[in-house]
């Protein structure tokens, strides 16, 4: 769950499959599922993480329970 954390807090970006559609998700650092992520282009990241690369979310600001992230290769 994104209410544990703040920002600064880097968070893994990953894809889960277990449904119809693959769909990109944030991790936390234990690797539980903190949230899903859509934007312009997401779907090109799913195909990169599928291609081997790896991305994290950088948390930059909290507004309610909106969470504005940055999404970088690492």
């Amino acid at each position: 769950m994104l209410a544990a954390h703040k920002v600064g807090d880097r968070l893994e970006v990953d894809v889960d499959k277990t449904g119809a559609a693959p769909i990109l998700v944030v991790k936390s650092p234990a690797g539980a599922v903190a949230g899903s992520l859509t934007f312009n282009g997401y779907l090109e990241i799913i195909q990169c993480i599928a291609g081997g690369y790896k991305y994290e979310a950088v948390i930059l600001s909290v507004s309610g329970g909106v969470y504005e992230v940055r999404v970088q290769a690492i």
